[in-house]
Parts: C-alpha cells; sequence; structure tokens
C-alpha cells in the first residue's frame, strides 16, 4: 500500500513523516533543494499523497521564490510524475500542526539556519487561511552558534551538534539562570548554563556567553515577528526551527509577540505537511485568487470558434486543443478572474508551449510559460504584474 507522506524540505536537514512511523531526519544533500527532495522521496518509499513543505516565500506570489519553486517542480519532475503532490509553506504547516491547540489566530516564528520567518494564520478544524508572511535574512542558527564560540578556549573544542545536548536539558533552570544574568550581576552572567560533553572534555556555556551569543538573533527575530504580529496580539504563539528549545528565543517571543509561545519542536512542519497530505487539513485558497484563462482559437464542426482554457490550479499545465499551445509573439492573453490581461514575454521564441498556473498564498498566483521543447526561455511571472488587455 502506498504511504501518504510529510515532507519539511529544511535548508540543513530534510524531515519525512509518514503515517505509522517516526519522522525521519535526514542531513540535506549538497546538491541542493532537488537532490533533498530526491533524498526524501527515496526514504519514504512508494508514495501515495505527498505534501512537500518549503520556505513559505516561494509560495508568495514574488518573482524569485516563484522561480525557486518552479525550479525544483520541474527539477523534480520525473520523480513526481505518478504521485499526487501538494506543496505548503513551512509555517503554514507548523500551524496546522499546531491546531490540536485549538481554532484561532496562529503567530508561527521560526528561527531557521540563516534568517528568520514569521507568519501568521487563521485556524480552524481542518484549514489553514494564510494572512501575512514575513522573512528577514539576518540572524538565525548559524549566526547564534558563530557568536556562542568567540571567546571560548580552543581546546577542547565545542563539539559541532552540542546544541542537540542543550536542547535535550530540562530548560527550567537555564531559563531562571538567564533570566537573573540579563539584569544581574558578572556572577550571574559567569554561572554554568549548560556544561557540554565532548570527546575531548567537556565545555562550559555560561549564561553570559548565550546572551552575547543571541545579540545577532534577537533583533531580527522581533522584527520578523512585529511584521506580520498586527495590531492585536495572536490567539495563539508557536516558535518552531533549531533555536526553539533556547528560552532566550522564547523570551524574545514573548516580548514582541505578546503572548508565551508553544515550543513546536523541529519536526513541526514536516508533522503538518502529513496533516495535509492525509486530507486531514487544507490551504485555504487566497481571497485574490480567480479563474485564469488563456483564449484559443480552435475549429469545430467545420467552424472556427474561440473558447478559454483554464489554467488548473492543481495540475503542472493546462491541457490545449491539439497539445501545447504555439506562440510566435511576446505577448499572451489572458483572462484572470474575468478581466483581460497581457503578459509579457520577453525573449520568447516561437513554438509549442507549456502554460500553467501556481497559487501564491497570499495573493492571486503566479503565470508559467515554459517552452514544451526544453529550449529557450523560461517565463515566471506573477499575476499582478500582468498588464491590462
Amino acid at each position: 500500500m502506498s504511504a501518504v507522506t510529510g515532507i519539511d524540505l529544511g535548508t540543513r536537514a530534510v524531515k519525512v513523516a509518514a503515517d505509522g512511523f517516526d519522522v525521519q531526519t535526514l542531513a540535506a544533500p549538497r546538491g541542493g533543494p532537488a537532490e533533498a527532495l530526491r533524498a526524501a522521496l527515496s526514504a519514504a518509499g512508494s508514495q501515495g499523497a505527498v505534501c512537500v513543505a518549503v520556505p513559505d516565500a516561494w509560495l508568495s506570489g514574488t518573482a524569485a521564490g516563484a522561480i525557486a519553486m518552479e525550479t525544483l517542480r520541474h527539477e523534480c519532475a520525473a520523480e513526481l510524475k505518478n504521485t499526487q503532490v501538494l506543496w505548503a509553506g513551512q509555517l503554514a504547516a507548523a500551524a496546522a500542526s499546531a491546531a490540536a491547540h485549538g481554532a484561532g489566530r496562529y503567530l508561527v516564528c521560526d528561527i531557521g539556519v540563516a534568517g528568520t520567518r514569521a507568519g501568521t494564520f487563521s485556524v480552524a478544524t481542518g484549514a489553514v487561511r494564510v494572512e501575512a508572511t514575513h522573512a528577514e535574512v539576518e540572524g538565525g542558527w548559524r549566526a547564534f552558534d558563530t557568536e556562542v564560540r568567540v571567546g571560548l578556549p580552543q581546546s577542547p573544542p565545542l563539539p559541532a551538534t552540542w546544541y542537540e545536548q542543550a536542547a535535550e536539558r530540562d530548560q527550567a533552570r537555564p531559563t531562571a539562570m538567564l533570566d537573573a544574568a540579563l539584569s544581574g550581576t558578572a556572577a550571574e552572567r559567569a554561572a554554568t548554563v549548560y556544561r557540554i560533553t565532548g570527546p575531548d572534555g567537556d565545555v562550559v556555556l555560561s549564561a553570559g556567553r548565550l546572551i552575547e551569543g543571541f545579540e545577532p538573533v534577537k533583533e531580527p527575530l522581533e522584527a520578523a515577528i512585529l511584521a506580520v504580529r498586527g495590531r492585536v496580539p495572536p490567539d495563539h504563539v508557536v516558535l518552531s526551527g533549531g533555536l526553539s528549545w533556547l528560552p532566550l528565543a522564547m523570551r524574545a517571543a514573548v516580548t514582541a509577540a505578546g503572548a508565551a509561545p508553544l515550543m513546536a519542536g523541529p519536526n513541526a512542519a514536516a508533522r503538518g505537511a502529513l496533516l495535509f497530505a492525509r486530507g486531514d487539513a487544507a490551504l485555504v485558497p487566497s481571497a485574490e485568487r480567480g479563474p485564469v484563462a488563456v483564449p484559443v482559437s480552435r475549429v469545430r464542426d467545420g467552424l472556427l470558434e474561440q473558447v478559454d482554457v483554464l489554467l488548473p490550479w492543481n495540475e503542472p499545465f493546462a491541457g490545449f486543443p491539439g497539445g501545447p499551445l504555439v506562440l510566435d509573439g511576446e505577448e499572451l492573453a489572458l483572462s484572470v478572474a474575468g478581466h483581460a490581461k497581457l503578459a509579457r514575454l520577453r525573449g520568447l521564441l516561437p513554438g509549442p508551449h507549456l502554460i500553467g498556473a501556481r497559487p501564491a498564498w497570499p495573493g492571486p498566483g503566479v503565470l508559467v510559460v515554459r517552452p514544451a521543447a526544453g529550449g529557450g526561455p523560461i517565463h515566471v511571472i506573477p499575476l499582478t504584474e500582468l498588464t491590462a488587455g
């Protein structure tokens, strides 16, 4: 029987969640997102429905994000050919995973390897609506790890995976010690919060070292939360990612969000993706989304007629009468939510093309025009950038 699978396509690690199994963690291959997705699909084995959680910016309707998303989709087309595939943002998947805490407005913040992301979501039974997402490129786990190491003795070295030991500890005592050190004495800042065991001996991490290490992370974390929070504090705050265990991250999230966060842990996005794949939860289509169609001419019963070919949201490309649509100019006429629009296809080479629409959260979506034979430029255009026809 084919398995239903949720995949979190992280930068540093890939998580694979399947019914009846613990979440698998794979080191992200050096070959980039496509290699990571292939590795995850291979680890999952025979798939039924699959939901892949990717950076929310890839699905936000921007040109850069849509290009990254389309590149991944195209490079893995062979592996995904016979698979029912859903795509979701990682923050949205984490919101779905946390929905057991009740309906309401969720603010999800993820401290990634590089940078911090936050989003707000309206969550009801089985439904997740994206309100807003925001990303800060500064901060993140790597910046924290680098800063923590500043001033530490070279011997014994701090293990590369020291955070795994720290994350497994009961955080009640570290929380109290760090709270005291933030406005306390030199002795309180020098107090040992974590003792990390390494192959060459123990390494002591003091409260002061952790506080100083967190400085490059604190401001981007607060900025990401404030960018999406709105005037009214959310009903639920979820902290996910590799630093969700750190008391200093929890404290900064409380200050910015106005509510104590739930710690979702590193597997939240994979578990949420599994909920989407199973159909236990679904992303609500953006309010700005409307039908997108391409008017074409065809011969029927010996007469020339014009028909509108809808671009499906759940299939890679539309099916046109006679096969891929032959384009011979740098403009494509479309209908978007009943309004005539033009797409400017600069540098297009005449010939047959595949044409599809990609959903965005939020926003109306993205147009993709790709040469059917593989040669020539690929055009990925947010629908918001189309001109009046």
